[in-house]
């Protein structure tokens, strides 16, 4: 085994403190005036995906389809998302950003790293690119190995330490 033990303690300790702050950070970025928190996840999805079935964005976001509908519906009622039927399933509708979800989804990434440099201040260049590095490549490894497993079978099993 590469990591020894006690490293990927540490490693699980600081991953769980990250999340703690990227909570606390994330209410503390919020935009009162824009789309909520939840919304602009739903936005930043269908942006990368370019247009998908709500079952696929379903399916991204790890959600329902009842709540993934009332996120639709608020979306589009502000004028956020589009829908347009499939051209080739008459049941189905595919899902896009429209011209102002992606104006909103520009200015509120250029506002974010804003924020984020200012909160990174006393950090240099370097230490932030290095960062993207690790926390790109930790991503990466944790986003494979659950790929690669059945469900439930990444269990502590003391014989195999």
């Amino acid at each position: 085994m590469a990591v020894e033990t006690e490293t990927a303690q540490e490693l699980v300790a600081c991953v769980f403190s990250l999340q703690r702050s990227l909570r606390a950070a994330t209410h503390h970025m919020a935009d009162p005036s824009g789309p909520g928190f939840a919304l602009q996840g739903v936005m930043r999805i269908i942006g990368e995906a370019g247009e998908l079935r709500a079952t696929e964005l379903a399916a991204k976001l790890g959600i329902g389809p009842a709540a993934l509908s009332r996120h639709i519906a608020d979306l589009e009622a502000t004028g956020f998302v589009m829908r347009r039927p499939h051209p080739d399933d008459g049941r189905a509708s595919l899902i896009s950003l429209s011209e102002a979800g992606e104006a909103s989804m520009r200015a509120e990434a250029i506002r974010r790293a804003s924020l984020m440099q200012g909160m990174l201040g006393d950090w240099s260049e370097g230490e932030a690119q290095a960062a993207i590095t690790a926390v790109g490549r930790l991503a990466e490894a944790l986003h494979t190995s659950i790929l690669s497993t059945k469900p439930g079978t990444h269990r502590y099993d003391p014989a195999g330490v």
